[in-house]
């Protein structure tokens, strides 16, 4: 039995998942003092070290990249990939903490707790990003979703989010079991957990019934999580029962790591042979154009403004998985930059519920009436963000799509992207309803005599992240090439070894 201690390279694979696990065990611990005198410091105490763990983690991934150094520990791989990835999730979770403090403040109670679930399900992401092991990747899809269920029902005094929690649970749950099983099914054909030695024997007379059974079965866990059609049914009520910063972090984190699971085990349609690669490649592209279809033709008719965004975020995994359709080098780089370009837009556009003081079930178009005109500085940045998530130019969010089209028309797929295209222009009528409730439409007597009662709102650093985002998207229209060349295509160049 080998009993060494990590070298230090294999602690560098491991100290950017430890920093937030850390924060999260000791961050209970300090919520044991039931001083009433203290317990404003212990909050604000609770957030310091959830912010300084996800800054070092940080912090360590940048040195990584700086240095071109791929650390790796047993079967996680800190490549470039798996860099980018965590990037984005501690980034999305910054986020989510800072417009985590001004909303559990807005309702009027703030538990410690919520951060260090938050915190030890960006761990869990960690680990699913950066590993081709199906038993590892199966262990860290459950530390970073079981932490959500829990989140998603947080708000215990409210009986919609205690049903959106137990919703969540059970369609995670027999979503996990497919996965596992088909991580079963596969193990006992191939006599491997590691994907990328799997995809080596699917051109053998392994591409059995029995062995696409197993590939689906996997595609279930992975499409799920991503929020695809038609395993998209859990995602309007997750969000909607989730509080603001949480259901941001969710339709950003959740998908991006899923997203990063699927580019890993499908790295383009020749991975897989042959056989089952056009097979793959069909199941993708049916996917994609129920997502489009069903996720935009429902958001219309939402009267809910954070259910809208829920099929909105639908819609988006949709224009993602056109990606995997075309599946060539562009087009997952392009997917890399539209998932960053979409952590600042979906961040932003959540968080802006509660940059106006909308807490609890206020979430409606009727409650955003008038609030552009309140909030001038706030409403500039929800048109920027609203607008690029339809995608227009020169936004970030336009080059994103455009990235994604150009290589499906490249790779013969016009219709696809035509339907992308269509897609985006219908989005339009739901995002613009947006903009028209904040600018457009007087708030009414009711609401008026209300915001005179109530008192003055404080959500300095919810809006500070809402304007952060609105920077990043008006950055990512004109700075593309730096993200695309810097980040994006030097993390697929390493995952496929191109040079």
């Amino acid at each position: 039995m080998n009993s060494a201690l990590p070298t230090s390279a294999q602690w560098a694979a491991l100290m950017p998942i430890l920093f937030p696990a850390l924060a999260a065990a000791v961050i209970p611990l300090a919520l044991l003092d039931r001083d009433a005198g203290v317990q404003k410091w212990i909050r604000a105490g609770v957030y310091a070290v959830a912010l300084f763990a996800l800054g070092a983690s940080f912090m360590f991934l940048a040195e990584l990249g700086k240095q071109s150094s791929q650390p790796s520990y047993q079967q996680l791989r800190l490549d470039y990939l798996a860099q980018f990835t965590g990037i984005f999730i501690v980034v999305a979770a910054a986020l989510a903490v800072l417009q985590s403090w001004d909303h559990f403040h807005q309702e009027g109670w703030v538990k410690g707790e919520t951060i260090s679930l938050l915190l030890f399900s960006v761990s869990g992401m960690m680990v699913f990003a950066s590993t081709t092991n199906l038993l590892v990747l199966f262990l860290g899809l459950e530390l970073f979703s079981i932490p959500l269920y829990a989140l998603t029902a947080t708000l215990r005094s409210r009986s919609s989010s205690s049903e959106g929690g137990l919703k969540y649970f059970i369609t995670g749950a027999v979503a996990a079991a497919c996965f596992l099983m088909g991580i079963v099914i596969l193990y006992g054909l191939t006599g491997t957990l590691d994907i990328s030695v799997m995809r080596l024997q699917a051109g053998t007379p392994l591409a059995d019934p029995l062995f696409i059974v197993g590939i689906g079965l996997l595609l279930v866990g992975f499409l799920f999580k991503v929020s695809a059609v038609p395993f998209h049914q859990w995602t309007p009520d997750v969000y909607v029962a989730s509080p603001h910063p949480i259901a941001g972090f969710m339709s950003v984190a959740t998908k991006g790591v899923a997203i990063v699971a699927l580019i890993r085990a499908f790295p383009g349609l020749t991975a897989w042979g042959p056989v089952l690669g056009p097979k793959v490649q069909g199941v993708f592209m049916l996917v994609a154009v129920l997502t489009l279809v069903v996720a935009n033709l429902t958001a219309l008719v939402q009267t809910s403004a954070k259910r809208m965004l829920a099929y909105s975020s639908i819609s988006h995994a949709g224009y993602l998985v056109l990606g995997l359709v075309a599946g060539t080098p562009g087009a997952l780089t392009g997917m890399l930059f539209y998932l960053a370009i979409y952590l600042a837009m979906n961040m932003g556009a959540f968080g802006l519920f509660t940059a106006f003081g909308l807490v609890g079930e206020k979430d409606t178009y009727e409650d955003l009436r008038g609030l552009g005109w309140k909030h001038p500085l706030m409403g500039l940045c929800a048109a920027l963000i609203l607008f690029s998530l339809a995608g227009v130019p020169p936004l970030g969010g336009f080059y994103g799509k455009y990235m994604i089209f150009k290589e499906l028309v490249a790779t013969g797929h016009v219709n696809l992207a035509i339907l992308g295209v269509l897609a985006s222009l219908v989005s339009m009528g739901y995002y613009l309803r947006f903009i028209v409730a904040l600018f457009l439409q007087a708030p009414t007597q009711a609401q008026e005599r209300e915001a005179t009662e109530a008192p003055v709102i404080q959500a300095s650093l919810a809006r500070g992240t809402v304007l952060v985002g609105a920077i990043l998207v008006v950055a990512g229209g004109f700075m593309q090439t730096v993200l695309v060349d810097g980040f994006a295509h030097r993390a697929i160049q390493g995952l496929l070894g191109l040079r």
